[in-house]
C-alpha cells in the first residue's frame, strides 16, 4: 500500500486544484501593514550565484518567478503536490512531495518550504528530506504563521458556527498551527540546523469592508465537512456579524505575524 505523504484533506481537495482559492486567502496581505516583500526577504539574503534553487510547496509561483528574475543564471524549480496549481507556473516544475523528492542528495544550494509544512502529515520526516537535498553550505527557508497570528477572526467563526450548527468548528489554520506554528518550527529546524534566524514578519492588518474576509473564509468550503446548505448558513451568519461590526467601526483590525527560519549549517 501507497504511503500517505500529505494530508489530503488540505492539499487534494479544490482549493489547491488551481490557484483560485490560494489567491483569495493571499489578497488579505493586501490590506497589511507594513507591506513586507516576502521574497525580497528571502533574495536579500542570498549571495553568490547559486547553482539550483527547489522552491517546494511552491503555490502559484510567488517565489519562483522572483527568484529566477533575481538569479537568472540559476535553475529554479517549482515543486508542487498539485499538479493543477502548477499549470500557471512556468517550467521548469515538478510534481512531488516534500516526503519524497525527486532529487539527488546535496542538489540544492537553496530550498524554500514557504507556508507549506503544516500541510504535511509527517513534519520532521519532511524536515530530513528538505535537508538531505541541501547542499554542504547551502541554505533552507521555512515561513509559518505563530501561534498567535489573526486570532481576532477564530471566535467570529467558532461563535458564528455554535449559533447556527450548534458545534465548534475550529478554521482550518488554527488546526494546521497547532501542529507546525512559528514557535513550534524553529524548535524543529533547530535540531538539524546550527544556526536559524528568524526574519519575525508582524503587522495589523485593516479591513475597510467585510468582502476580503468573506472571499477567504468562502474559499475554505473543501476543508470542511459541510453540506452546502449548512456552509452558507454559516456564511450569511458569519456575514451578518461582520456587517454588524462594521456599522459601528470604520475598519477590521487583525494582527498578523508570520515569520521566516533561515536555516544553514546543517549538522552531522
Amino acid at each position: 500500500m501507497q504511503r500517505q505523504t500529505t494530508d489530503e484533506r488540505f492539499q487534494k481537495v479544490d482549493n489547491y486544484r488551481s490557484e483560485e482559492g490560494l489567491a483569495v486567502r493571499q489578497g488579505l496581505y493586501a490590506y497589511k501593514t507594513p507591506d513586507y516583500d516576502l521574497p525580497g526577504v528571502v533574495i536579500s539574503r542570498l549571495s553568490g550565484e547559486p547553482k539550483r534553487i527547489l522552491d517546494v510547496g511552491c503555490g502559484n509561483g510567488r517565489y519562483t518567478t522572483r527568484l529566477r528574475e533575481a538569479f537568472p543564471g540559476a535553475e529554479v524549480i517549482g515543486v508542487d503536490l498539485a499538479s493543477g496549481i502548477l499549470e500557471t507556473v512556468p517550467e521548469p516544475t515538478v510534481v512531488a512531495d516534500v516526503a519524497d523528492l525527486p532529487f539527488e542528495d546535496g542538489s540544492a544550494d537553496v530550498v524554500l518550504a514557504m507556508h507549506m509544512l503544516y500541510h504535511v502529515p509527517d513534519i520532521p520526516a519532511a524536515l530530513d528530506e528538505l535537508r538531505r537535498v541541501l547542499a554542504p553550505g547551502g541554505v533552507l527557508f521555512v515561513s509559518t504563521l505563530a501561534s498567535d497570528d489573526k486570532h481576532e477572526y477564530e471566535p467570529l467563526w467558532r461563535e458564528a458556527a455554535n449559533a447556527v450548527l450548534c458545534t465548534d468548528l475550529r478554521l482550518a489554520r488554527s488546526v494546521l498551527l497547532d501542529r507546525f506554528s512559528l514557535e513550534i518550527a524553529r524548535s524543529l529546524v533547530s535540531e538539524r540546523f546550527g544556526s536559524v534566524d528568524l526574519h519575525d514578519l508582524p503587522g495589523v492588518i485593516e479591513l475597510p469592508e467585510p468582502g476580503p474576509l468573506m472571499a477567504a473564509f468562502r474559499s475554505e468550503e473543501d476543508f470542511f465537512a459541510l453540506s452546502p446548505d449548512d456552509f452558507g448558513r454559516l456564511m450569511d451568519e458569519i456575514e451578518r456579524r461582520l456587517e454588524a461590526h462594521f456599522a459601528g467601526s470604520e475598519v477590521l483590525r487583525i494582527t498578523s505575524r508570520s515569520g521566516i527560519l533561515e536555516c544553514r549549517d546543517a549538522k552531522g
